[in-house]
């Protein structure tokens, strides 16, 4: 697996929303191998940032340093949110349809985004309405998406585009993220139909 630091007992950090089922997945391997970004010293994490226990890690490496791949660079721009569509009436239709669904959200809710087309409904919901969005990948409170030049590849939400967290957000394993979900927590969920 891919962590952003781990320490040389095998204690590992994820960044952000890379975090998605890392933890998990080491719980159930039998042989657990760590390619980190940067290896530090035993004692440098703090235990309470420690996302997977070394227990469960058998070998941590440092990875070469290559250039993260962003696979949907999704930004916000002057002109107004850019979503990918076959033509700019096909856009217009998109965002009219994301707009209409954000009208349907109410102040304080829970809220899945669907990969697609529902993850454009973050940007149209007015910020007063303290709205939480939720994404499978393990976050809760979906930001706008990033302006130019503010990307993470780390931060990126179920329909891997490039996102930000409000304030108030939270990061999460996939596994409580779904937990979310089949535990009844959310009070509405935005999916596309094909």
């Amino acid at each position: 697996m891919k962590c952003w630091k781990a320490d040389k007992d095998g204690n590992l950090v994820f960044h952000r929303t890379a975090r998605n089922f890392n933890p998990d997945v080491a719980t159930s391997g039998k042989v657990v191998i760590a390619e980190a970004d940067y290896i530090v010293d035993v004692g440098e994490l703090d235990p309470d940032e420690i996302h997977c226990p070394g227990i469960y890690v058998d070998r941590v490496f440092m990875g070469v340093k290559e250039e993260k791949r962003i696979e949907k660079l999704t930004l916000k721009t002057a002109g107004g949110v850019k979503i990918s569509a076959k033509s700019d009436e096909e856009a217009k239709m998109r965002i009219k349809i994301a707009k209409r669904a954000a009208g349907e959200i109410k102040a304080n809710n829970y809220v899945n985004l669907g990969i697609g087309m529902p993850t454009t409904t973050a940007n149209y919901v007015d910020p007063d309405l303290n709205v939480y969005f939720h994404s499978e990948n393990g976050l809760i409170g979906i930001g706008e998406y990033p302006d130019p030049g503010h990307e993470d590849p780390d931060l990126i939400n179920a329909g891997k585009e490039t996102i930000t967290v409000k304030k108030g957000g939270v990061i999460l394993p996939s596994s409580q993220a779904f937990g979310v979900i089949r535990g009844g927590h959310l009070d509405m969920s935005i999916l596309g139909g094909l």
